[in-house]
């Protein structure tokens, strides 16, 4: 399995009990919203591991220098 794939596959898990805590059964307006908004986190989260992957972007540790050097302010 890859990368892609277990993400997909953990962000349903969570989206699952999100869809449970915040799902009312009187509410059809909101529960078309919850839906549509957690299908779309789930299918964003897979496809930017997809585009992650495909342009072998690897994301890492951002490091700053806090030195108050004037020639690296260009």
């Amino acid at each position: 399995m890859s990368k892609r794939y277990a993400v997909f596959c953990i962000s349903w898990l969570l989206a699952l009990p999100l869809w449970r805590e915040f799902h009312e059964p009187s509410q059809t307006l909101w529960n078309v919203f919850l839906a549509a908004f957690l299908i779309a986190t789930v299918t964003a989260v897979f496809l930017g591991m997809r585009y992650l992957e495909q342009y072998h972007i690897e994301v890492g540790e951002a490091r700053f220098s806090s030195s108050n050097d004037e020639r690296s302010e260009i």
